[in-house]
């Protein structure tokens, strides 16, 4: 559908406004590149959140060292991504085609109809949780209008030249219906099943891209089939709520999502910058005045605009009639569920079709106290895939009546007689350390969906909390999406030789390292270690990133997402200071030596948030849990009084 005169005028407004900026930015880009475009602050947020470590990403960015230097020492994967954004590299692995086939499948048109059924107009739509579609306002002005239109996924040709399937879905404006002429988007329910074609969360950070970096487009133009514009896109200007770049959207790709190269979405794009002559009149591309019944193709394009996806989120958050939605909470809880890597559906096509619920209050403990369930992963799959990974049958939570152990407090008392409480600060570390280290006698692989959901990190109400947001999730929505994403990378790396890790980006867990991965390369038993792993979702996740934590003396009044606050290099979490604190801590204690990131000032923020927050039922279930398990305790949990006797410095890497 054509863009409306007042969008275009707006966008042109904003537009010509930075008409400076822009020069200075795009000499910047041709001199320096990324590097000289963009803020210090901004490039090291923006590094550190592909995995430079926090040392390596300031060091670049204030100019201590140069770019080659610091990915020399980087590993493949993170020196590749750190490269391409940083526009030193513009390669990219097979694998990427995957991951924009698989983001692609959440991207459907949307048909407006009238009442009597005859289609009236394009525009295009995506997924953004599993009941929601999110487009532009412009394109579903009114209940009334979205009530009338469909989404249609699959409207796309295949290889052999052949159109596809399409499967039409119609829309639900009476269960979801949020809409914002200012920032142009409209907030859509749903009906019917969208399993096969999964979904793309929406993520607040705001470090997702940076001036200079490529974006792609995937879009319906003119109501064709789908199609995509692919890293030729370069993002050219940053307002505070919405992006300009260059690209070769058309009109009809009104409600597009437009992604990095991490494929995760940065902007719901909106609208054209339209060329104008010096009277303000829109030019067409032969130079001559927009006449009244010209089409939006015949206009002369100079860039586009698309809204940020964290000012959405921010409005949302904030709107009396999104609250209380169950349906707005899913879209911003951000759980990126797994995507069919398949082609479109058709004979023989893959697609994610179920996965089998659990009724945890159904389990009943066997004689040992451990109960287990089979979850069942049902996927579709072509010839030329690989199987599902075989499900493991994880532990069921504690019975509310036996949630913590009542010979708990005597292990704890056996686990720590004779150890030597005395001596200097120095000697504590010392011997906390030998005993967590010593103790630690079983040691977990990383897996979340078998070792943490299902028990340990279960609330006294059966329910598991985000640590940063403290938004409620059901231990099986954890599960099923873990297991499920565990599925889908087994597949790709079957199929295109790549390993497990590689694709975690792209089908991420919903668990959150509080020490972050990158700072340990990955390593196990670090990586497995259930003292220092907590649900949370992927928004959360991506938002602190790998940011040492920090305490802002304005917090308060600060502008924030509901994670938390995050400047460059500093990270204050909304919820679970305490926690994270001594789960920290306790790594000091486990691993001495390994983290490198903090520094004296930052014991002083962790020492500080455990004394103001004491451990709870919570902390002391997942502890008792994790003894049963690893074999070794978090002294910091059953003893909280030690912290203020014990020297951490000992245990940061020099």
């Amino acid at each position: 559908m054509d863009i409306p005169p007042e969008v275009l005028e707006q966008t042109h407004a904003r537009y010509v406004s930075r008409d400076t900026e822009r020069a200075r930015t795009h000499e910047r880009l041709i001199v320096g590149g990324p590097l000289a475009a963009n803020s210090e602050g901004r490039m090291e947020a923006r590094l550190t959140r592909l995995g430079v470590p926090y040392a390596d990403a300031c060091a670049l960015a204030e100019g201590r060292e140069t770019m080659a230097a610091v990915t020399e020492r980087l590993p493949g994967k993170t020196r590749i991504q750190a490269e391409r954004v940083l526009g030193a590299n513009d390669l990219v692995g097979v694998a990427y085609l995957d991951l924009a086939r698989s983001a692609s499948r959440a991207v459907g048109r949307v048909v407006l109809k009238d009442a009597r059924g005859r289609t009236v107009g394009f525009g295009t739509g995506w997924l953004c949780s599993p009941r929601a579609i999110l487009t532009n306002h412009h394109v579903l002005e009114d209940p009334a209008t979205a009530r009338l239109a469909v989404i249609e996924f699959n409207y796309e040709l295949l290889p052999g030249g052949e159109l596809a399937t399409p499967v039409a879905l119609p829309l639900d404006p009476d269960a979801l219906f949020v809409t914002s002429e200012t920032l142009d988007y409209s907030l859509v329910g749903v009906r019917g099943d969208t399993g096969a074609y999964g979904w793309l969360p929406l993520i607040a950070s705001t470090d997702k891209t940076l001036l200079g970096e490529a974006l792609s487009i995937v879009q319906h133009p003119g109501g064709e089939t789908k199609q995509i514009a692919l890293r030729e896109n370069r993002l050219i200007d940053m307002l505070p709520d919405f992006l300009h770049y260059e690209t070769d959207t058309a009109p009809g790709s009104s409600g597009s999502p437009v992604f990095n190269d991490a494929w995760e979405v940065v902007a719901l794009h909106h609208s054209g910058v339209p060329r104008t002559d010096s009277q303000g009149r829109t030019l067409r591309r032969d130079g001559q005045p927009l006449q009244p019944g010209d089409p939006d193709s015949a206009i002369d394009w100079m860039a586009n605009e698309g809204v940020r996806v964290s000012r959405i989120l921010n409005d949302l958050r904030t709107r009396a009639d999104a609250a209380g939605n169950a349906l707005v909470t899913e879209v911003l809880s951000g759980n990126r569920l797994p995507v069919s890597l398949a082609g479109p559906v058709g004979p023989g096509g893959g697609a994610l079709e179920a996965v089998s619920p659990v009724d945890l209050g159904q389990i009943t403990p066997g004689a040992d106290g451990v109960a287990s369930w089979p979850v069942t992963l049902k996927v579709r799959v072509a010839q030329t895939l690989a199987p599902p990974l075989p499900v493991p049958a994880p532990r069921s939570p504690q019975p509310s009546g036996s949630y913590l152990k009542p010979q708990d407090e005597a292990d704890a008392a056996a686990y720590y007689a004779g150890l030597a409480t005395d001596g200097t600060p120095q000697n504590r570390f010392l011997a906390l350390s030998q005993l967590v280290t010593r103790t630690h006698a079983r040691q977990p692989r990383y897996s979340p969906a078998t070792e943490l959901y299902p028990a340990v990190d279960v609330w006294p109400d059966g329910k598991l909390r985000s640590l940063y947001s403290a938004r409620e999730h059901t231990p099986e929505q954890f599960i099923a999406a873990d297991l499920a994403a565990q599925a889908r990378r087994a597949e790709l790396a079957a199929r295109e030789g790549l390993s497990l890790d590689t694709l975690e980006d792209a089908f991420p867990y919903n668990c959150e390292h509080v020490v972050p991965q990158s700072w340990f390369s990955k390593r196990e038993p670090m990586r497995g270690d259930l003292h220092h792993l907590f649900a949370c979702e992927p928004d959360c996740n991506s938002f602190r990133g790998n940011t040492p934590y920090f305490d802002f003396p304005d917090y308060g009044e600060a502008l924030r997402s509901d994670c938390g606050r995050r400047d460059p290099g500093e990270f204050e979490p909304a919820h679970g200071k305490g926690a994270a604190a001594r789960a920290t801590l306790y790594f000091l204690l486990r691993y001495p030596g390994v983290v490198r990131q903090y520094s004296a000032r930052h014991l002083d923020t962790l020492l500080a948030w455990h004394a103001a927050t004491p451990p709870g039922d919570w902390e002391r279930h997942r502890n008792s849990l994790i003894f049963a398990r690893q074999g070794n305790r978090n002294p910091l949990i059953d003893r909280p009084q030690w912290a203020a006797e014990v020297d951490f410095s000992e245990g940061l890497g020099r």
